[in-house]
């Protein structure tokens, strides 16, 4: 039993780290488009522009 919780708990762990790199990666996808989506809407006048 001890061996069963022990292979659960290593599979678990390993899970949840890459979930958080997974997380950490898209954190940066999604500050990176913000960072384009603002300097393409800054030609045009903002967002404000746009409408």
């Amino acid at each position: 039993l001890q061996a069963v919780v022990e292979i659960i708990s290593k599979h678990t762990s390993d899970a949840l780290e890459l979930l958080s790199r997974q997380h950490s990666q898209m954190r940066v996808f999604v500050y990176q488009n913000q960072i384009a989506l603002d300097y393409l809407l800054a030609e045009e006048g903002g967002i404000c522009g746009k409408f």
